[in-house]
C-alpha cells in the first residue's frame, strides 16, 4: 500500500508530497532518478540506524547507481549539538557540495531535525529528503519544517523552518524498532488527537491492542491522519506564530523533564512527553475543563501504551521542582515571569493558557511530583 499526502504551505514558499506505505523509494526510483541524476549525494544517519537499516535503504536504491557519501553521527539527543553540527557542515564543504546537491536525513527524529538545520544552513538552503525510521519520526518530527539543536539544556533552542523536498514514512523502516522506541513515538500521535480530534482519539482508544502489535493497516492510518492534522496547522502557521504550539502539548513539561534527566535513555522524549501530556492534562482538570472521567481514561490509555504517567515510574527519588522550573524558564513560551501553557479545554479541544505565572505553577508542580 502506498499513499501520498501533499502538503501546502500557506505562505505558497513551497509544498512538498509525504508518502505513506512499504518500500517507497524502491518504488518511486523513477521519481528519484529523475531529481538526482547528476546530483552529489549525501547521507547522514547515526549508527543505530546504519547498522539495522542501511542495507534495507541501499537495496532500495540499487538501481539508481547513486554512489552516495554516508556520514554517521552518534545516537542520542547529546548529538544535536553544535560540535556535531559544524562537522556536517565541514563535511559537506570538504566534499564540495552545491546547494543543488541532495542530503538524505535518513534516521529520527534527533537526525531529522539536526540534519535538518545544517540542510538550512548550508549554502544557505541545500536540498533536503527525510526518511524518517522512527514511528516518531514518521508521525510527526519529519513534516513541518522546524529544524533544531540544544544549546546546553535548552531543547530546541537554536533553529530554523526549513522544508524537505519530499518525504518516506516507510514502514518497513520501523521493523528492528524495539517496543520502548517505537511506542515513545506514539506519544505525539496521541497528543495531535488530544488536541484536534476526539474522533481520532477515540479510533485510537478503540485499536490500542492492534496498535501495540504494530498492525499494519492501523499504523498506515494512525500516520495519515496525525500527518493530516499537522499539515493542516503548518499551512494555517507555518512559523508557529499562533495555534501551531498547540503542538506543542505536554512538550513544555516534557522538555524540561528531558533535561532534568540530562538527555538520558532514562527518560526517551516521547516518554517525557507522555508524562508532559499528564501534567497538563492534571492542570487542566484543575482549572475545571477536563472530567475526572477523561483524565482517568488518558491516563489508562497511556499506560496501556506502556508509556509513563508517573515521575515515579522513572525515577525513584523526589524531583527537584525548583530545578525543574529552571529548565521550563528556558521555554520559548516563556514571557516574562509567566509562561504559555497549552491546556485541554476538552479532548480534542486543545487551548493556548497565556501568561501562567511560575509562583502558580511550582505550587502544581510541588503537589504533583514532591
Amino acid at each position: 500500500m502506498i499513499r501520498k499526502k501533499s502538503i501546502g504551505i500557506l505562505s505558497r514558499k513551497t509544498s512538498y508530497d509525504i508518502w505513506i506505505g512499504e518500500n517507497l523509494l524502491k518504488k518511486n526510483n523513477d521519481y528519484l532518478a529523475s531529481i538526482l541524476a547528476d546530483k552529489k549525494i549525501a547521507i547522514i544517519s547515526d549508527k543505530n540506524v546504519h547498522s539495522c537499516q542501511y542495507s534495507n535503504l541501499l537495496d532500495q536504491i540499487s538501481d539508481l547507481a547513486l554512489n552516495p557519501y554516508l556520514l554517521l553521527i552518534e545516537p542520542g539527543e547529546t548529538s544535536k549539538s553544535w560540535k556535531v553540527l559544524k562537522k556536517i557542515l565541514e563535511w559537506l564543504t570538504k566534499l564540495n557540495f552545491d546547494k543543488t546537491d541532495y542530503i538524505l536525513a535518513f534516521g529520527g527524529g534527533v537526525v531529522g531535525d539536526l540534519v535538518s538545520l545544517a540542510a538550512s544552513l548550508f549554502r544557505r538552503g541545500i536540498n533536503l529528503i527525510q526518511i524518517p525510521t522512527t514511528f516518531l519520526s514518521q508521525v510527526d518530527s519529519s513534516v513541518g519544517g522546524k529544524t533544531a539543536i540544544n544549546s546546553g539544556s535548552a531543547k530546541n533552542s537554536i533553529g530554523t523552518f526549513y522544508h524537505p523536498k519530499v518525504v518516506f514514512c516507510d514502514l518497513s523502516f520501523l521493523s528492528t524498532l524495539s517496543d520502548r522506541v517505537f511506542l515513545a513515538g506514539y506519544a505525539e500521535v496521541l497528543k495531535m488527537a488530544l488536541v484536534f480530534d476526539k474522533g481520532f482519539y477515540k479510533y485510537l482508544i478503540e485499536n490500542q491492542k492492534l496498535t501495540l502489535l504494530r498492525d499494519k493497516s492501523i499504523l498506515m492510518h494512525i500516520i495519515d491522519k496525525s500527518l493530516e492534522l499537522k499539515s493542516k496547522i503548518v499551512e494555517i502557521d507555518e512559523t508557529e506564530q499562533g495555534d501551531r504550539a498547540l503542538l506543542n502539548f505536554g512538550h513544555t513539561f516534557g522538555h524540561a523533564l528531558e533535561s532534568y534527566f540530562d538527555y538520558s535513555e532514562k527518560l526517551f522524549h516521547g516518554e517525557a512527553v507522555s508524562l508532559g501530556m499528564v501534567l497538563a492534562t492534571l492542570f487542566s482538570n484543575e482549572k475545571g475543563y477536563i472530567s475526572d472521567h477523561e483524565l482517568k481514561e488518558i491516563r489508562d490509555h497511556l499506560n496501556m501504551m506502556t508509556l509513563p504517567t508517573e515521575a515515579t515510574q522513572i525515577h525513584n527519588g523526589k524531583i527537584d521542582v525548583v530545578k525543574l522550573l529552571s529548565f521550563m524558564k528556558q521555554d520559548k513560551k516563556v514571557v516574562g515571569d509567566n509562561i504559555n501553557l497549552i491546556l485541554l479545554k476538552d479532548i480534542g479541544n486543545g487551548f493556548i493558557k497565556r501568561n501562567v505565572s511560575f509562583q502558580k505553577l511550582e505550587k502544581f508542580l510541588q503537589l504533583q511530583l514532591s
